[in-house]
């Protein structure tokens, strides 16, 4: 019995250490972004939303270049003005918990621990609150948004593929040929899209405040 208890707690130090280490590399990435110098006017608006555990890119539909009207007609239905945000994430856990709290611990350590299937999340709001602490206001230069759109764009493959509706008309899952675990996270997502599209973002983005935090 004593060898299977030190045995355990020798476990319980190396997952400890493991999550240590893998945090304090988040952090340090957080505080050495690749930054970005541009000197064109940045008329461009686009918003990021976050929490403690997730992030999403927020376009006004005003602003948009992409068909996305057509290419997301699910959500996007005619005449309507707003927002669409996009999130990526485990397919498990966005299937089935609409509510982070609810998300099992089986749930939740079987996506960071091996290689799930994954999916895109869009959803429609006919305003955002611009004043929440949740949502972060970026400025963009022209080009910069015309990559931003176009990095969105190719992230759901050739076209976007409908799964289902989400957890009400406004939203919806759609197909992703990426796989979810503990390095490629749905902060991870939102990161790769940002510094594909030139705006200054960290190398690797785990955390929602490795994002957060490295945008100007």
């Amino acid at each position: 019995m004593k060898n299977i208890a030190k045995f355990l707690l020798y476990l319980v130090a190396i997952f400890f250490s493991l999550v240590l280490i893998y945090g304090l590399v988040a952090l340090l990435l957080a505080l050495f972004p690749k930054k970005i110098e541009t000197h064109k006017p940045q008329d461009q608006t686009v918003y990021l939303y976050h929490n403690a555990m997730h992030s999403d890119i927020i376009l006004d539909l005003k602003t948009v270049t992409q068909p996305w009207r057509q290419q997301l007609s699910e959500i996007i239905r005619e005449n309507r003005q707003g927002y669409i945000t996009f999130g990526w994430g485990d397919q498990e856990t966005y299937l089935s918990t609409p509510q982070w709290a609810d998300i099992p611990t089986s749930t939740a350590l079987k996506a960071l621990f091996t290689n799930t299937p994954s999916v895109i999340h869009v959803s429609y709001f006919p305003y955002i609150p611009h004043n929440s602490h949740e949502i972060k206001k970026l400025k963009l230069t022209t080009q910069q948004y015309l990559n931003l759109e176009d990095a969105l764009i190719r992230a759901f493959g050739e076209k976007p593929i409908f799964l289902r509706y989400g957890y009400g008309s406004d939203d919806a899952f759609y197909q992703s040929n990426e796989i979810y675990n503990l390095f490629h996270t749905c902060n991870t997502w939102t990161g790769d899209r940002l510094r594909e599209s030139n705006i200054t973002m960290s190398y690797w983005t785990p955390l929602s405040f490795n994002v957060v935090d490295a945008l100007p």
